[in-house]
């Protein structure tokens, strides 16, 4: 019996950007880099989620939010032992093969994954991960909304647009980050400038509609 479709959930949902950083993907052979986020949620027992914003060099992907503790449960089941890339589909609702080494390729960007000395193309947990959730969760961060929501061009007027850009308490949209080529220093009690040029907010707004199931691998 088929297995029954899953979509990630992607509704729009206050957040705090903790961190807006560029990994490298895992392959070798593969061009560009893998914008990603780091989130907490705003709630009174926050937890960290980790989103892949952009990706350099084409393919699909989930853009889904995924917590790191249902990341933890998963690699937990290997119990310290090496696992493969694919081990990591159980974390993400979204079906891309994407999903899967671009999710490995975060996790080795902040150190809580490691290659397996022993094992070619496998990884193991590594780091402290419950030193790593206090000290980011520790951080105030800034207000955003993820993932962006879409937005009627024909809906705004010269009174919302100034209305809007008086509220300077209003959440900002973490997808118009983009594909910025330079490394974003992580965010800490003080806000940060948007730094996106109009190209960039284009081609990561044509993005928000999610993945295609089965989406086309790209080598990561």
């Amino acid at each position: 019996m088929p297995k029954p479709k899953t979509s990630p959930d992607l509704t729009p949902k206050p957040y705090r950007l903790l961190k807006s950083d560029i990994a490298a993907k895992l392959s070798a052979r593969s061009t560009g880099g893998i914008t990603y986020v780091l989130l907490a949620d705003t709630g009174d027992e926050p937890e960290l989620h980790i989103a892949v914003t952009a990706n350099e060099g084409g393919g699909l992907w989930s853009k889904e939010a995924v917590a790191l503790n249902t990341i933890e449960t998963v690699l937990d089941a290997y119990a310290s032992a090496p696992f493969p890339t694919k081990a990591l589909r159980g974390a993400m609702l979204g079906r891309s093969s994407n999903n899967p080494p671009f999710c490995l390729a975060v996790l080795k960007d902040l150190g809580l994954v490691a290659p397996a000395p022993d094992k070619a193309h496998q990884h193991v947990k590594a780091g402290d991960w419950a030193a790593f959730r206090a000290e980011w969760l520790a951080k105030q961060g800034e207000p955003v909304i993820y993932p962006e929501p879409k937005q009627n061009p024909t809906a705004a007027t010269p009174a919302t647009t100034s209305s809007a850009s008086d509220g300077a308490e209003s959440a900002i949209s973490v997808t118009a980050r983009g594909k910025k080529r330079k490394k974003v220093a992580e965010i800490t009690n003080s806000s940060a400038t948007d730094e996106t040029d109009a190209d960039d907010v284009t081609s990561v707004t044509d993005l928000t509609t999610g993945e295609a199931d089965h989406a086309p691998t790209a080598h990561a």
